[in-house]
């Protein structure tokens, strides 16, 4: 008798869990007039905003608005360092340049105690990061989570001229080690990472000067 209701409750649970999930989502589309990367801007807060999203702002239902619903949220864990939580839309396209897109999650204590007690899977990758996922029930108390950085992925490779061209010129260019040379736009609150072939666009607050 006592496992009926068990089952009972677990399964009303699930229904209204989804249908949030599905009252959230539904109207997703993405708007015609979007913004552009290059035309990031720091507000008079102090706060950077592209896409209309706000860093320290905008939370993760905004963002789903703009990317869509599909996405894939994680806890990395490493030694000596903050968790963070990452959401990770694989595809996405914004005025026509497809893209992936990673957003990086305000996190509290409260916050991670909750995760904690929704875990899905948890693996130590070959990084010795170790990765989380969550239930839907976690998933959806993310969803108020507020955006702390956005870091946009082009699918295509974009030449330094054509960067130039876009966001204009760098207040400055730093060269690592590696061989990868970073980018500092900071009216822009934006970090352009030039790895290779890849072009890795970092949007957060506060980006050093």
């Amino acid at each position: 008798m006592k496992e009926s209701k068990i089952i009972s409750i677990v399964l009303l649970a699930v229904v209204v869990i989804f249908t949030l999930f599905y009252l959230l989502t539904r109207d997703m589309k993405i708007p015609r007039n979007q913004s552009m990367p290059w035309q990031s801007f720091i507000n008079n807060q102090g706060d950077t905003v592209v896409f209309n999203l706000t860093m320290g702002s905008s939370n993760l239902t905004d963002a789903m608005h703009l990317f869509g619903s599909e996405v894939e949220v994680s806890l990395f864990e490493s030694e000596g360092k903050m968790p963070e939580l990452e959401a990770f839309f694989f595809s996405t396209k914004m005025g026509g340049i497809g893209a992936s897109v990673i957003l990086s999650l305000m996190l509290d204590q409260k916050c991670i105690e909750r995760l904690n007690n929704n875990i899905k899977k948890s693996m130590v990758m070959p990084s010795g990061v170790r990765k989380t996922t969550f239930s839907l029930t976690a998933e959806v108390l993310m969803f108020n989570l507020k955006i702390k950085s956005l870091t946009f992925i082009p699918k295509a490779n974009l030449s330094k001229e054509v960067i130039v061209n876009l966001f204009g010129e760098p207040s400055r260019i730093e060269l690592s080690i590696q061989g990868v040379s970073y980018w500092y736009y900071p009216t822009k609150g934006l970090r352009i990472i030039d790895d290779e072939n890849k072009k890795i666009l970092e949007f957060y607050n506060k980006i050093i000067q």
